[in-house]
């Protein structure tokens, strides 16, 4: 491994691991934009007209609920393409390790509706990460496999993969009583 390569590599280890306060119960929410792709096999692509679809803008909407459990919601539609892709997507995040470090991995599961030639409902099976620069904003990306569960003929299973900044609300000031405050 070359000097440089082991530099990153040894910064990265060092901002995953420091402690930040970015996603708890005082700020419990975050939005986020994104930027996506769809990828679907080459027997599908086909099938709907095409195997890539970009997605720009992308929005999300999350919720830490406690537990290492993050709840989130987004919205996703292909812009100046011709296929017409729009994915509405509710997610429950599992963070794989604590939660307190700057670098959050986790694993995910949900739904989507997905409207591509027709509207079909999807299951969601994935990971992702989100780096945290400040205790306010982070970058984030994921990706899913989204199963085809309820569609027609012409919806189809596919991988779905975002990337992103999101930024953590504080939309309750404290969350400690005034009573357990140290003076």
């Amino acid at each position: 491994m070359t000097k440089n390569k082991l530099f990153y590599f040894l910064a990265f280890l060092l901002i995953s691991i420091n402690k930040i306060n970015a996603q708890e119960s005082a700020r419990s929410w975050s939005i986020g934009l994104n930027t996506s792709s769809v990828l679907y096999s080459k027997n599908d692509g086909p099938v709907v007209g095409g195997r890539y679809i970009a997605t720009v803008p992308g929005v999300s909407l999350s919720k830490y609920i406690g537990n290492k459990m993050t709840v989130s919601f987004g919205l996703s539609k292909s812009i100046r393409d011709s296929q017409k892709y729009m994915s509405g997507d509710a997610n429950l995040n599992y963070e794989l390790f604590n939660p307190a470090y700057k670098l959050r991995i986790y694993a995910l599961g949900g739904i989507s509706i997905v409207n591509l030639l027709e509207t079909g409902i999807t299951l969601n099976l994935g990971g992702g990460g989100t780096l945290w620069m400040t205790d306010r904003i982070g970058f984030n990306g994921q990706l899913m496999y989204k199963l085809s569960a309820l569609g027609g003929d012409f919806q189809r299973s596919h991988i779905f993969g975002t990337a992103g900044i999101v930024y953590s609300l504080n939309l309750g000031g404290s969350s400690s009583r005034i009573w357990d405050r140290k003076h």
